[in-house]
């Protein structure tokens, strides 16, 4: 009978692929996570019109300002 090892090779191969594979998905992981981090969500900013509207509330712009600044606004959004 013949005395063969190669069995153990294959199964020692393996293993240590089996551990470069670990470690290596962990690396790129670990530096995917440092690169892309979680982003918060952006505030929403304030409509053109909302701000309009704040500015009338404020006393900062008379009825007849406003009504021509919205209607230029509603043009606008027309041509959109």
């Amino acid at each position: 009978m013949m005395n063969s090892t190669g069995g153990a090779a294959f199964w020692s191969v393996l293993m240590l692929v089996l551990w470069v594979a670990i470690v290596g998905g962990a690396a790129w992981v670990t530096v995917w996570l440092i690169r892309h981090p979680r982003r918060q969500p952006r505030p929403q900013l304030p409509s053109p019109l909302d701000i309009l509207e704040r500015r009338f509330a404020a006393g900062e712009i008379t009825q007849e300002e406003f009504d021509d600044a919205r209607a230029r606004l509603r043009e606008h959004q027309l041509d959109l």
